[in-house]
């Protein structure tokens, strides 16, 4: 099976990035948008595993997440990856808080993979929210982000690690938690 690790968010978060989203869908052509089922923040990606590895990934999941603390972050800007002509390769939100954080948990996540068998990740680690993929506009950049500032700066906790399973699904992509972790807080270090 397809699956990779990332922070799951609330109902209320993924209600809040499809409101965005949609301001977005108003001013753009075309794109692949992401299901808003499907918003999350990737930390590792694994392509294919079988059941076997799942035990292996729990453990290193189970450790990680007894030995983190919620982490507050924001929404804080939108932002692109490759554009070319009038498409943009993918459509993101940045975040703001304690990225310090979250890259610690992707340095010791992706320390423990490596160790289990899975290859270190060559690209820079930039915490982002996908929003959506090959989205056509004759929009400027600039007045796009004047659209989507209204929604920027909502604070909300990563606490709720998943193993999730990628797989589509009468031709759309959806992803199904196989495993969650919630971190620890001060007064509940021992669950």
């Amino acid at each position: 099976m397809r699956a990779f690790i990332g922070f799951d968010f609330s109902k209320q978060l993924k209600d809040h990035l499809a409101n965005i989203q949609n301001v977005l869908k108003q001013n753009t052509e075309r794109g692949t948008w992401v299901n808003p089922s499907n918003f999350h923040l990737t930390l590792k990606f694994l392509g294919e595993i079988d059941h076997r590895q799942v035990d292996s990934i729990d453990l290193v999941l189970r450790k990680l997440s007894l030995n983190s603390l919620p982490i507050t972050v924001s929404l804080q800007s939108l932002g692109y990856f490759n554009k070319s002509d009038d498409e943009y390769r993918v459509l993101w939100l940045g975040l703001d808080g304690q990225i310090e954080k979250i890259n610690k948990i992707y340095k010791e996540l992706e320390e423990n993979m490596h160790y289990i068998g899975f290859e270190k990740e060559n690209r820079k680690f930039s915490p982002h929210i996908t929003l959506g993929r090959k989205i056509k506009t004759d929009v400027d950049f600039n007045l796009l982000e004047e659209m989507v500032n209204p929604y920027l700066g909502i604070e909300f906790v990563l606490d709720n690690l998943v193993l999730m399973k990628s797989e589509v699904v009468m031709r759309n992509r959806v992803y199904t938690p196989i495993k969650s972790y919630k971190f620890s807080n001060k007064n509940d270090n021992h669950r």
